[in-house]
């Protein structure tokens, strides 16, 4: 099998969305990549799941010319409404943060759902010279330790679910964005840690008649008997509900069904009444936090999305973190492979994603509890506490963090990517230290005068940028002239093309 091996630098496990943006990215950056899944597209575009894209993945996907797309095809979400169980809006909670969300172009929630996005992925994979190749399943994973990093490490034995033929391709990297039951995880022993609880939430999509006064927005419902039901407008005149499943509703069924899913829908939203017209998707699932032990191993084998971390939707983080991992780790993974990085930046990748991804889990305990009317656990307040109202400061604490535009990274010691000569985080410098993401500022093209803004001038190329602010040239030319010569003279900068 292995004498007739296809070789890639990266074999790409999972065609949703991670993986697909993974994919991508290493092809536009000029590195060979294969992308298997095993599921058929047909059966896979019926299946609902992600809806939300926050700002900060907006101007990564900006930074890759996907958004525009992806905008053109939304519902751009910009009003939230909370209403208590008497159908009284109440000010400040539920999804108020989405309204604060500033600094940025992409002032919005891109609301789009995952197999729209997931055909403008894959169309964009394609110009790259890309094919998804499905039903392709992953059955074996073997490393060769003794192969040196950055050589044809990893034979992976893969089975084409119609034809049924065992192919073998080798590949330099490989990357399991598998989801939550990843295989490449399993087969590389990799552990899940974490739980599961008892509590099960239903999502459900579909055209919809009612007479809820802000039935275009992002919409909590302070349920008493399904706790903090999601309302949330989707593109195509769309719209999802989502609610709380409890043991004590469970005991009105033999079976969970479609016709259950929605007359359970029409309870959790009243006073408000709710008529479905067609049902386009619907789930039910059990509420957990899971992280991977790790994100990369043995030198080669990578973690991405639900594959190395799992959580509720209750802050409609899922898609959206995913996408950061695998931003944080294409660019570095096509540098290497090019010769330009050495293989030791890979480990920035875990160093980088783990600290947010546990923040991140920190949140999503406190929020799907206080969502299924559970103060969290080890709550020390009073015990007598609304959770809605719970909710909606924990919600606001983490809005930045949930935009996505306050996530960094902490250069630790030892971090190659922490350059001599960076500046320390001076008082007054705090909004560009190093790991931040740099300010989405309004730019004026030096000849024209048209406006910009630093994110468009800052494509992801996998390259690095050095951004000069003049100011007067009668005052700073020879400054500047000479900052110019140094960065021309860097061995390091044009090697990586940053010129």
């Amino acid at each position: 099998m292995g004498d007739d091996a296809r070789h890639v630098d990266t074999l790409v496990v999972g065609g949703g969305p991670v993986g697909l943006i993974t994919a991508y990215q290493l092809a536009r950056f000029g590195t060979s990549v294969a992308i298997i899944e095993k599921h058929p597209k047909s059966s896979q575009d019926q299946y609902g799941r992600a809806i939300t894209l926050y700002p900060r993945s907006s101007e990564m996907l900006d930074q890759l010319d996907l958004a525009d797309e992806l905008a053109q095809q939304c519902f751009a979400c910009r009003q939230t409404v909370s209403y208590d169980a008497n159908g009284n809006e109440v000010h400040g909670r539920g999804w108020h943060f989405m309204e604060n969300m500033k600094d940025t172009a992409w002032d919005f929630a891109l609301v789009l759902r995952q197999k729209y996005q997931e055909e403008i992925f894959r169309n964009a994979l394609r110009r790259e010279g890309v094919e998804l190749e499905a039903p392709v399943t992953l059955e074996k994973v073997v490393v060769d330790a003794s192969v040196p990093q950055g050589g044809y490490r990893v034979t992976a034995a893969v089975r084409d679910g119609i034809t049924g033929v065992e192919k073998a391709i080798k590949c330099k990297y490989l990357v399991g964005c598998d989801g939550g039951r990843s295989t490449v995880r399993r087969l590389r022993d990799i552990p899940f840690l974490g739980s599961s609880t008892e509590d099960r939430w239903v999502r459900i999509d579909g055209l919809i008649k009612t007479n809820l006064p802000k039935s275009r927005s992002y919409c909590a419902i302070e349920s008493p008997t399904h706790g903090n039901v999601l309302w949330a407008a989707l593109d195509r005149g769309a719209t999802r509900i989502g609610y709380a499943f409890t043991a004590e509703r469970a005991k009105a069924y033999d079976v969970f069904d479609e016709k259950a899913a929605v007359q359970e829908a029409i309870a959790a939203v009243k006073p408000f009444e709710l008529e479905f017209e067609q049902v386009d998707w619907w789930t039910i699932y059990s509420v957990g936090q899971r992280v991977a032990q790790h994100f990369f191993t043995e030198g080669c084998v990578f973690l991405a999305g639900d594959a190395c971390h799992t959580h509720s939707s209750g802050a409609a983080q899922g898609m959206n973190t995913g996408l950061h991992d695998s931003v944080n780790l294409a660019w570095k993974l096509a540098l290497v492979l090019k010769g330009i990085a050495k293989p030791e930046i890979l480990k920035t990748y875990e160093q980088e994603r783990l600290p947010n991804v546990e923040k991140l889990i920190k949140y999503d305990k406190d929020i799907s509890r206080l969502m299924t009317m559970q103060l969290p656990e080890g709550w020390v307040g009073d015990p007598r506490a609304d959770p809605n109202e719970v909710l909606g400061h924990v919600m606001k604490e983490a809005a930045t963090f949930s935009s996505g535009l306050g996530i960094f990274y902490e250069l630790a010691q030892g971090n190659p990517l922490s350059m001599m000569g960076s500046f320390p985080c001076q008082e007054g410098l705090e909004a560009v230290r190093p790991g931040k993401r740099a300010p989405d500022v309004q730019l004026r093209k030096p000849g024209t005068f048209e406006s910009t803004r630093l994110i468009q001038q800052t494509r992801n190329e996998a390259r690095f940028y050095v951004v000069l602010f003049a100011g007067d040239p009668n005052h700073t030319g020879a400054t500047v002239k000479r900052v110019v010569t140094a960065l021309e003279e860097s061995e390091l900068l044009n090697q990586a093309h940053g010129m």
